[in-house]
């Protein structure tokens, strides 16, 4: 299982993240806000949440290729000051 927050800057980077996701097609990956779980190959589905703020990205598999965690770096959440 693997569980980090990601956060999208505008439309443009929700887009480019279900490209990336779409790499993944068999991964199950998910983004959790508040209380919905929406599947990251969805870009209607991501576009439904709140993007101003960060989201939680679940994977509840541990097999996970090592390019995915290259693939997402640039959607990672940094920690506030």
């Amino acid at each position: 299982m693997f569980e980090t927050e990601v956060f999208f800057s505008d439309t443009e980077a929700v887009k480019s993240f279900v490209a990336v996701a779409t790499k993944y097609e068999k991964l199950p990956i998910n983004l959790v806000s508040d209380f919905y779980t929406i599947d990251a190959h969805s870009l209607m589905g991501i576009m439904s949440l709140d993007i101003s703020k960060p989201i939680v990205l679940n994977i509840p598999v541990d097999d996970i290729p090592d390019s995915f965690y290259d693939d997402i770096k640039r959607y990672l959440a940094q920690p506030s000051d």
